[in-house]
């Protein structure tokens, strides 16, 4: 059984774009969609990081693609900030996958 066959949930992800208009004005576009996945908490409730800030945080296992910190993951209608990137060779080292430290944040 491969990693993969436990990829149960599709998420989108979405890259800060500056506009190109002189306002400078920053948004987030969709960057990739549909990408296969697997995301799981790392702890039940709320931590704090040393930024002061306050979520959940989870780990998503996906194949290797395009995604690097700072981006947002969307699952439905939660909103992950991506804070950690791993990649990994499979063990019989025919595909690379990715261990993907993700935070909701909680106000």
């Amino acid at each position: 059984m491969a990693i993969q066959d436990h990829y149960n949930t599709t998420i989108s992800v979405e890259r800060l774009t500056i506009a190109e208009e002189e306002t400078d004005k920053q948004a987030y576009t969709t960057h990739l969609a549909s990408v296969k996945c697997c995301i799981q908490p790392l702890e039940a409730g709320i931590t704090q990081d040393i930024n002061v800030g306050f979520g959940k945080d989870r780990l998503m296992f996906c194949d290797d693609c395009d995604i690097v910190e700072g981006d947002r993951v969307v699952h439905g209608s939660d909103i992950y900030r991506v804070v950690g990137i791993e990649r990994y060779d499979s063990f019989l080292g025919r595909t690379r996958q990715m261990e993907i430290m993700i935070r909701i944040f909680e106000s």
